[in-house]
C-alpha cells in the first residue's frame, strides 16, 4: 500500500473518526491513496502524536491486501533502525479495518523536496544513500526485500537538533524471503506470481520490469537510481518516457556516467560505483547492500578530504552515520600518510640521484678540462 506520509501545506479535516473505538482520536487527514488513507492520530491517554495508515473500507475484505499489511506491520515493527520509520501498534477499528501506528515524522519525502527545485551536492547526495544502505541492509539481514525504493518513499525527517535524517518508509509491497533469521516476517500464503512487476515502473530493476523474482540486488538496483537522480537532476534514461519506453530503456539502454550529465562535478570513482549499481545483471552488480555502501564510504571520505570539496555545504549528519564514518576516516587517513611518506623519500631519492649525477658530469668535466689546458 504506497502512501506518503508527508505533511501537506493544506491539510484536509474530517469530521468523521475512523479510530473511535481505539485508544486513538483523529486530529487530520494527511494523504489519500488508492489502497487507503493516511491520519495524523493521537493517543487519547498519552497525548502521543502518531501518524496511521488505514485501508479502505472497500478493500478490507480483500486477504491478500490483508496479508500485505500485517507483513509491513511485522517488518517494520522488527527493525528498529534509525533510518526506518518506526512503528508504534498495529490495530483494528471498529467496522474491522486494520490500520498500522507509526512515528509522525517532521518534513517532506525526497521526491517533494527535489521537485521543490532543492538540489543535492555531491557529499550530500552520498550521505543520503548510504543511510538508505544502513536501513536496507538491517531489512536484508532479515529476509525483507523492500521492491519499491523511489524518491516518495525516503523520507527527510528533520530531528530536534535540527540534524537531517533519511527514513525509509512503506515496505506494503515487500518480498520475504523465509528463513533467513528467527526474525523474518511469515511470507504471503501465496506469493507473487513470476510475470507480474511490482513496485514503480521508473525505479524498478530490468528484473522487475521483467516479471521475475528479484533478490536483495534489486534494490541496491533502485536505490542506485536514486543517487543518480541526486547526482544529476534526472533519471539515466530521460525523464519523459512512457511506460513501454521505461521497460525498453531499462532492459536494453546503458546509462551514461552521471559526471557525463551532472552540472557539478562527479569524480570518476563515483561514476563507477553508480554504473556498478547499475549493471542490467545482478551478478554485475554489488553483491549486498554492505559492498555498496562500504564503497560509497570510501569515496565520501576521499572526497571530504579534498580541497575541490572543502567548501561544500552538507546537511547536518545524524549521529549514526558521522560514527558509521569515523572508521573509514581513519583507513583513508592512514593511507594517505603512507602515500605522502613514499612520495617525500622518492622524491628525497630522485634529488640525491641527480645531486650525484650532476657533481660526476662536473667532476669530468674539470678533469678533461685541466688535461686540454696542459696539453702541448
Amino acid at each position: 500500500m504506497a502512501q506518503p506520509f508527508t505533511t501537506p501545506e493544506s491539510p484536509e479535516v474530517d469530521t468523521s473518526d475512523p479510530f473511535e473505538g481505539t485508544p486513538y482520536r483523529l486530529i487530520r487527514r494527511l494523504a489519500r491513496g488508492g489502497m487507503g488513507q493516511v491520519y495524523l492520530i493521537e493517543h487519547r491517554e498519552l497525548g502521543r502524536e502518531c501518524v496511521a495508515k488505514l485501508v479502505h473500507e472497500r478493500l478490507a475484505s480483500e486477504q491478500q491486501l490483508l496479508e500485505r499489511i500485517r507483513i509491513e506491520a511485522e517488518s517494520l515493527g522488527t527493525l528498529n533502525h534509525p533510518n526506518i520509520v518506526s512503528v508504534n501498534n498495529f490495530g483494528t477499528t471498529q467496522d474491522g479495518r486494520p490500520f498500522i501506528v507509526m512515528e509522525y515524522l517532521r518534513g517532506r519525502d525526497l521526491a517533494r523536496t527535489l521537485a521543490s527545485g532543492r538540489s543535492f551536492s555531491v557529499i550530500e547526495s552520498i550521505d543520503l544513500i548510504l543511510q538508505a544502505c544502513s536501513a536496507l541492509g538491517a531489512a536484508h539481514s532479515i529476509g525483507v526485500i523492500h521492491r519499491d525504493i523511489k524518491p516518495e518513499n525516503l523520507f527527510l525527517h528533520e530531528e530536534s537538533d535540527g540534524s537531517t535524517v533519511l527514513k525509509i518508509l512503506d515496505f506494503g509491497v515487500a518480498r520475504i524471503i523465509p528463513g533467513v533469521s528467527p526474525d523474518t516476517p511469515t511470507p504471503l500464503p501465496q506469493p507473487t506470481a513470476t510475470g507480474v512487476i511490482v513496485g514503480t515502473l521508473r525505479y524498478a530493476s530490468p528484473e522487475g520490469v521483467s516479471g521475475q523474482r528479484v533478490d536483495y540486488r534489486a534494490d541496491i538496483y533502485s536505490l542506485g537510481l536514486v543517487l543518480y537522480r541526486l547526482l544529476t537532476g534526472r533519471s539515466p534514461f530521460g525523464d519523459h518516457l512512457s511506460d513501454t519506453g521505461i521497460v525498453t530503456a531499462t532492459l536494453t539502454e546503458a546509462p551514461a556516467a552521471p559526471s557525463s550529465v551532472a552540472t557539478q562535478y562527479i569524480p570518476s570513482e563515483l561514476d563507477e560505483i553508480v554504473l556498478k549499481a547499475l549493471q542490467k545483471s545482478p551478478e554485475e552488480r554489488y553483491a549486498t547492500m554492505k559492498d555498496f555502501k562500504d564503497a560509497l564510504s570510501y569515496v565520501r571520505v576521499t572526497l571530504a578530504a579534498d580541497e575541490h570539496f572543502s567548501e561544500e555545504i552538507v546537511l547536518p549528519l545524524n549521529r549514526a552515520l558521522a560514527q558509521d564514518m569515523s572508521s573509514c576516516t581513519s583507513t583513508v587517513a592512514a593511507v594517505r600518510t603512507t602515500a605522502e611518506r613514499r612520495k617525500a623519500t622518492l622524491n628525497a631519492i630522485l634529488f640525491a640521484t641527480v645531486l650525484l649525477v650532476t657533481t660526476v658530469l662536473v667532476g669530468i668535466f674539470v678533469a678533461k678540462l685541466r688535461q686540454s689546458m696542459g696539453a702541448p
